[in-house]
C-alpha cells in the first residue's frame, strides 16, 4: 500500500500509509462530532488489508474530547471483532490526558513514537 490519503476537510486530515507490513493511519487535525466516522472509515478500510494490526497515529490531532475517546473505544473494538491489534500514537497532552482522566488508556495501547508502536508489535526472540 503506497500513501493513500482518505479524505481532507478543513477540520481533518486521514493518511494511511503501510510499514513493515502495518497500516498506519495518520491523522491531523480535529477529531470531533463532524470527523469521527472519517477516523472509523480510516480504520475499518485499514482493518481489511492483510496485516496482523493497525496503528493510529494522533500525533497531529489538535482537539480530542468525548467524541475521540469514544471514536478509540469503537476502534479498540473493531479490533477485538477482527482479531488484530490496535496501537495508539499520541505523545501530546491534548489526546493523552483525556484517555487517562477517563481510564481508558489503561484498554488501550498507547505510545509515544510510530517506531514505539510497531516495535511492540514484533515478535520478541527468544533464547
Amino acid at each position: 500500500m503506497n500513501e493513500e490519503q482518505f479524505k481532507e476537510s478543513p477540520l481533518l486530515t486521514v493518511r494511511a500509509t503501510e510499514v513493515a507490513g502495518v497500516v498506519v493511519i495518520a491523522v491531523e487535525g480535529e477529531i470531533d462530532v463532524d470527523t469521527a466516522d472519517e477516523v472509523l472509515d480510516a480504520v475499518r478500510l485499514g482493518f481489511g488489508s492483510a496485516g496482523p494490526a493497525l496503528v493510529a497515529d494522533l500525533t497531529q490531532v489538535s482537539f480530542f474530547g468525548s467524541t475521540g475517546i469514544s471514536t478509540l473505544i469503537s476502534a479498540h473494538e473493531l479490533a477485538d471483532e477482527q482479531g488484530k491489534k490496535l496501537h495508539i500514537v499520541a505523545p501530546q497532552r491534548a489526546v493523552k490526558r483525556p484517555l487517562q482522566v477517563t481510564g481508558v488508556a489503561d484498554v488501550l495501547a498507547l505510545y509515544d513514537t510510530v517506531d514505539e508502536a510497531l516495535s511492540a508489535l514484533k515478535p520478541v526472540p527468544s533464547e
